[in-house]
């Protein structure tokens, strides 16, 4: 029987609810996922509105799936860029990027996943510009599965990082949870906040608006998502959105 390499990303704009004043779930914005048999897709939405609490210029999403001759890999690619979004007039953002590419070899090595490119142009929380520094860098050289662990237990520096970066620690040390899924924050530079706004959790909490999470990214041993933006609303308007959501993956079967 042949091997065949079974695709897997998806890229999604926006997503969002509200509940309260009211309940209702904001239809997801520009949405493209890969078949199983690879191939390339993408989604646009332009002037979107949800009610008068959110909003953005333009989105576009893009994935691809595709075998190269040259590196004897399959890959995936899954892209999204969002311009001009607002929520509330509290969190703007010019520009706002997200990339994810996967790389698996004929030799059935372990998977690859690189985020370097994703970025936030022009980002604003409650009026005060961020510059975010994220840590694209360091887990795009962590880009496997082994290459992390192993990484974490041999180099201080490294460990050092991924525990400040770590989004729900474990009481025991370590990073490995039950689920065997690594969440951390990408977003370095929290610590030094303007005045108003303070930290909670790996968020950034602005007083009677809510609460902004930056680059949120998922690892697995097989797997990586990325969650650009998240709000947390908590105020006279409860609810929550998701900005800028990439995922990858793939695996060769039998």
């Amino acid at each position: 029987m042949n091997i065949r390499f079974l695709y897997h990303a998806e890229a999604v704009a926006a997503t969002g609810k509200i509940t309260l004043p009211f309940q209702e779930t904001m239809p997801i914005q520009a949405s493209a996922a890969l078949p199983i048999n690879g191939g390339h897709g993408s989604a646009r939405a332009e002037k979107f509105r949800h009610r008068n609490i959110f909003s953005f210029e333009c989105a576009e999403s893009n994935v691809v799936g595709s075998y190269s001759e040259l590196d004897k890999a399959h890959g995936t690619l899954s892209y999204v860029v969002v311009e001009g979004l607002n929520i509330l007039d509290v969190v703007t953002c010019d520009r706002m990027v997200v990339r994810l590419t996967s790389k698996h070899s004929d030799d059935r090595s372990e998977a690859s996943f690189i985020i370097l490119g994703s970025r936030f142009e022009n980002l604003r929380i409650a009026g005060h510009p961020f510059d975010v520094d994220l840590a694209t860098d360091t887990f795009s050289s962590l880009s496997t599965w082994s290459r992390l662990t192993e990484s974490y237990g041999k180099e201080a520096r490294v460990q050092g990082e991924i525990d400040r970066l770590i989004m729900a620690p474990n009481e025991g040390g370590g990073f490995k949870s039950p689920s065997g899924v690594l969440g951390v924050t990408l977003a370095r530079n929290l610590d030094n906040l303007p005045p108003g706004l303070t930290r909670r959790d790996h968020g950034i909490y602005v007083p009677h608006f809510g609460t902004v999470y930056l680059g949120e990214y998922f690892i697995s041993p097989t797997a990586r998502r990325l969650l650009m933006l998240h709000v947390d609303l908590g105020c006279s308007i409860e609810g929550c959105y998701g900005v800028g959501s990439s995922g990858g993956n793939g695996s060769t079967w039998p």
